[in-house]
């Protein structure tokens, strides 16, 4: 990974404090950082599948809106 500077501190812990830290830059995540055991590696887990959902969902939204004519397979 070229820019994980960005990404951790020297002590190679993430920058972004809790409860933000799970998301970086460039759709790069860290799970399991936040120091709290099983329960925080979950924590971060269900934050990065939500993000991913969301990305997906908002792209066949824009895609279904720019081509009107093209039903989703979901629907």
């Amino acid at each position: 990974m070229q820019d994980y500077k960005e990404l951790f501190n020297e002590n190679g812990m993430p920058k972004a404090r809790f409860p933000n830290h799970w998301k970086g830059e460039n759709g790069i995540y860290c799970a399991g950082f936040s120091q709290n055991g099983l329960q925080g590696i979950s924590f971060d887990a269900e934050k990065i599948a939500d993000d991913i959902s969301f990305t997906i969902n908002s792209m066949k939204q824009h895609d279904a809106e720019a081509n009107p004519g093209i039903k989703l397979l979901d629907e």
